[in-house]
């Protein structure tokens, strides 16, 4: 309706078309929401089954884009240091003006697989690549402990090239563990080995996970994009 046509109309008439049209948009909202809903917790499942932080579904109408991420909150940063060690907190660790916390990305996945316990200590990656059937030969285990790195998508690929597994290959138990054994490695990395549950349950103390959730809608009209958070 143009503006011509507005300034035509009686203003009871204006009301009842914005009244109208709002309860068009809130029930609107709330259906979409519903729809939203349904999407994030279809991505959520895919997302927890391969160890990701995103997933896209496609349609002919479009696709839908789930992203499930975390932001970390240092709650006692003098704590923290005591138990990660002075040398790793200075350098990994940069405190701005507004004495927020920038952590370095490899320490802050350690941190958070710490805070969600999601890391196994049961063995190494070499000795669970000998435990597979089929098991590599030594020059793929030499690749493969080269080349994995607890990425869900990219650990995959890697594992069909080097080891030449056919397509239909299920390979989600095995890179979840990859991916639990490279936090593993990342923990032991930052932390001292003596004592080591002591400090990552006093370390969970010391730091807090936010998380949420988001659904993008990407389709063709007006090239527009939709998005909820919970």
């Amino acid at each position: 309706m143009g503006v011509e046509e507005l300034k035509e109309m009686e203003t009871g008439e204006l009301i009842a078309a914005a009244v109208q049209l709002d309860q068009e948009l809130k029930k609107g909202r709330t259906n979409l929401n519903r729809y939203k809903g349904e999407l994030e917790r279809r991505g959520q499942r895919l997302m927890d089954d391969m160890n990701t932080h995103y997933v896209k579904f496609f349609s002919e109408a479009g696709k839908a884009g789930i992203t499930d991420s975390s932001r970390m909150d240092i709650l006692n940063p003098d704590k923290l240091k005591e138990l990660i060690g002075e040398g790793v907190y200075k350098t990994k660790i940069k405190e701005n003006v507004k004495t927020e916390y920038k952590v370095d990305a490899k320490l802050e996945r350690a941190l958070k697989a710490i805070f969600q316990q999601d890391y196994t200590f049961e063995q190494g990656l070499e000795e669970f690549l000998q435990g597979l059937d089929p098991a590599p030969d030594a020059s793929q285990q030499k690749l493969l402990i080269k080349k994995l790195k607890g990425d869900y998508e990219k650990d995959r690929d890697t594992m069909m090239e080097v080891m030449q597994l056919p397509d239909t290959a299920d390979l989600d138990v095995e890179l979840w563990y990859i991916y639990k054994i490279k936090n593993a490695e990342l923990i032991k990395a930052f932390l001292p080995e003596e004592g080591i549950d002591w400090t990552m349950a006093a370390i969970r103390k010391c730091i807090l996970l936010d998380s949420k959730t988001s659904v993008t809608l990407d389709y063709e009209e007006g090239k527009n994009d939709a998005e909820t958070n919970t």
